[in-house]
């Protein structure tokens, strides 16, 4: 089923119970393999006022009206039911993120999506921050992620944000170079960071170094946007919105720039 993962055996044992357990939120995006659900947690939806329950079950007064899709003989919340209740258990940025993967995949059709969002979960849960996840992206839109690589700069929708200048010197008001930064937009006094795969594995020194250099750019008088690698590939349209939002938020330098 489009990569669907297994059930494992533990997630398994935690959905028999007498009570009925729908295997649901992030446990459903796991066995889903949505991007921004690297984790196992085991979710359940379960009736509402049952009485012995674990520290993740969700009690739903409407349980019946849930989606729902039987995987492994286990029943298990519909990719835009688990889009929709994410919504209530982690930021819409991940549910952003989940929700562009279900697209890019072809997992759900988005004109269904929408339809579940409006109509089928109307006032539900995890609803309204469906409905407002959707409003984020263009109808018919190609998911983010399936456009090739090259087509989007690294943090930058070419289409909507200005052109930056790479390598950007952030320069003091004593004159004294603070920082070379990825990307700067003069004159805007505002840079973007882009952070690469290696800062997972950063140690306690590097990332108090990281710290102090951002610092030290915010106390020249710069604002700044940090993106991880994931942001870059899989969201363009975030980084470029988030990128908008600073740009525009930042002050303009008055001074002529010396290098």
């Amino acid at each position: 089923m489009n990569g669907i993962r297994v059930i494992p055996d533990r997630l398994l044992e935690a959905a028999i119970g007498k009570e009925p357990r729908i295997i649901g939120y992030r446990a459903a995006a796991w066995l889903y393999r949505l991007d921004a659900i690297p984790v196992l947690e085991p979710e359940f939806a379960v009736p509402h006022g049952v009485w012995l329950r674990g520290p993740f079950d969700h009690q739903r007064r409407r349980i019946d009206d849930l989606e729902i899709v039987e995987i492994d003989g286990m029943l298990v919340t519909s990719v835009r039911q688990t889009l929709a209740d994410l919504c209530a258990v982690v930021d819409l940025d991940i549910v952003e993120r989940a929700a562009e993967s279900a697209l890019r995949r072809s997992l759900v059709d988005e004109l269904a999506l929408r339809e579940f969002a409006d109509t089928l979960a109307l006032n539900r849960h995890g609803a309204p921050g469906l409905r407002e996840v959707l409003r984020r992206r263009s109808p018919r839109r190609t998911p983010d992620g399936q456009r090739p690589r090259n087509a989007v700069r690294p943090g930058m929708a070419a289409r909507a944000c200005p052109r930056p200048q790479r390598q950007w010197p952030v320069i003091d008001r004593d004159g004294q170079l603070v920082a070379i930064t990825d990307f700067g937009f003069y004159p805007r006094l505002f840079v973007v960071e882009n952070d690469g795969l290696a800062t997972h594995g950063k140690t306690k020194e590097q990332q108090q170094y990281d710290l102090n250099r951002q610092n030290r750019i915010n106390d020249a008088g710069y604002d700044l946007r940090r993106f991880t690698h994931d942001d870059v590939i899989w969201r363009p349209a975030y980084v470029c919105r988030e990128t908008l939002l600073g740009l525009n938020a930042a002050p303009i330098a008055y001074t002529p720039l010396q290098i």
